[in-house]
């Protein structure tokens, strides 16, 4: 169990950042599994193990099932302020000072080094070239297809947090995050499977990170500067958008539906994949490019939706906005097996 305390300060401090070192480093956690990944993931993980065994990226999941969770905080570092790429990231985790990876190796570790970790605490700077080349084929093998429709995802993911925050306030943001998440002022506590172990991190500033390959992955990271940054990852809305079967997030709606996906099989996987990608507010436009269908059809669903009780439309600005209203979300809760919390 990690407790992170959250300050007064803190909750008026918030930063939310999107990253694509985090994403990969929790979609390696959920495919290094002995058991099948679970929906919305299955068909990305099945075509994932297909690119792997194609070329290369297998090297780091094999790695990784030795390793797992939780990793030294050097090797997902708190995410910058502004938006970067793998390849900034990865240019980051590269310069990592040595000292910094040795510090961190001898604190997590006092009674000595694992083997998997042992080339970092003997040549840290080649240790960790070799680990970012590793993640970069991991990334252009497995994520880097499926980018272009998880970013608008997360993108809208940011924008319905700051609208929470700058309506009411940090705490009913972490009140919100659920998964293995808690909030029970002034603690966010974390379920990390070691129930044995308590550890309790003081912060001055906490960045919540959003992640579609969050589930089951316990995230916590204290930047490198003390303790005056705390980032927690947490399950983003819209992880569907994986379920597409494309690397494009296009949903075939003549497709049976997935073995035990309850609201495809009783609406159709194209309104389906609406309903689920509704949990986040969003706009016709960003519908059809994100899983690939045709803004008519969207819209078309829309109407009907709307017209069934299950979503709301509103207007910001020149943008009409849909989402799903509360029994929309009650229906998704019923029907769906990710967590949906009513927008504030």
């Amino acid at each position: 169990m990690i407790e992170v305390d959250v300050g007064e300060a803190v909750l008026g401090n918030l930063r939310i950042g999107i990253s694509p070192l985090w994403e990969t480093v929790a979609s390696l956690s959920l495919l290094s599994r002995r058991d099948a990944c679970p929906w919305p993931y299955t068909v990305w993980a099945r075509n994932a193990r297909q690119a792997l065994g194609r070329g290369r990226g297998g090297e780091a999941l094999a790695w990784f099932a030795g390793v797992g969770l939780p990793l030294p905080a050097f090797l997902t570092p708190v995410p910058p302020p502004t938006a970067a790429g793998i390849d900034e990231e990865l240019d980051a985790l590269r310069a990592v000072p040595e000292e910094t990876v040795r510090q961190e190796l001898a604190r997590r570790y006092p009674s000595g080094t694992p083997e998997p970790f042992a080339r970092f605490a003997k040549e840290p700077g080649e240790a960790l070239d070799r680990y970012a080349d590793l993640i970069q084929d991991y990334w252009t093998a497995t994520v880097a297809p499926y980018w272009s429709a998880m970013r608008p995802v997360l993108d809208q993911e940011v924008l319905l947090q700051a609208r929470v925050l700058a309506t009411a306030g940090g705490e009913a943001v972490l009140g919100r995050l659920g998964g293995r998440l808690r909030w029970d002022r002034p603690t966010l506590s974390l379920n990390d499977s070691s129930p044995s172990r308590r550890e309790v991190r003081r912060a001055r500033r906490l960045v919540l990170v959003p992640l579609l390959f969050a589930r089951g992955t316990p995230l916590c990271v204290t930047g490198s500067h003390g303790e005056d940054e705390v980032a927690v990852a947490y399950q983003a809305r819209g992880s569907a958008v994986l379920a597409g079967g494309r690397a494009s997030g296009a949903v075939r709606q003549d497709a049976e539906p997935e073995r035990g996906d309850r609201l495809a099989i009783l609406v159709g996987r194209g309104r389906a994949a609406i309903v689920r990608a509704l949990a986040v507010p969003t706009t016709t436009s960003v519908l059809a490019t994100t899983l690939g269908l045709a803004a008519s059809t969207v819209s078309e669903h829309l109407t009907a939706l709307v017209a069934a009780g299950v979503v709301q439309r509103h207007r910001i600005g020149v943008r009409v906005m849909y989402e799903l209203n509360r029994s929309g979300r009650a229906l998704l809760e019923y029907l769906d097996n990710e967590t949906v919390h009513p927008a504030a």
